[in-house]
């Protein structure tokens, strides 16, 4: 796609393009690559060390991380309207 939008002349729509594949490239390199190897969880009869217990980690760093993106992004929005 990045091709073709170059060979009509639109840099911009080239840049998305190109964007796009860096940012979804990696992982569906890594899905592909995966895809031989199957899940861990098919391997029968293999010795495996006993899983871990689970535990509980606090998110309350992500939680108030996204609520402060959030409105840092809605006060972008509002407050050039608000100023007008």
């Amino acid at each position: 796609m990045v091709f073709l939008a170059l060979r009509a002349g639109d840099v911009s729509g080239a840049l998305l393009f190109f964007g796009f594949a860096m940012l979804l490239g990696p992982i569906a390199f890594a899905l592909i690559r995966q895809w031989n190897r199957g899940c861990a969880a098919d391997a029968e009869g293999q010795n495996a060390p006993p899983a871990a217990p689970v535990r509980f980690v606090p998110h309350r760093f992500l939680m108030a991380a996204l609520i402060v993106t959030a409105v840092a992004i809605a006060a972008a929005i509002v407050l050039p309207l608000v100023l007008r």
